[in-house]
């Protein structure tokens, strides 16, 4: 995973954005990624417990 990240920041530096502007959004998609993870997974048990959903969702 690490040299696909290096990889990537290294293309945006490439492309014209400066270091502190990928690390900025880099923080910026990881934080709203996490954030849908867990919308997604509290969406799934509340589906699991009114009994509308798939019963083994973790």
């Amino acid at each position: 995973m690490e040299t696909a990240f290096t990889a990537m920041v290294e293309a945006a530096v490439l492309s014209g954005w400066h270091p502190e502007e990928v690390a900025a959004a880099l923080v910026e998609l990881a934080d709203n990624h996490m954030l849908a993870v867990l919308a997604n997974r509290d969406l799934g048990r509340a589906l699991a417990l009114d009994g509308t959903g798939d019963s083994n969702v973790r």
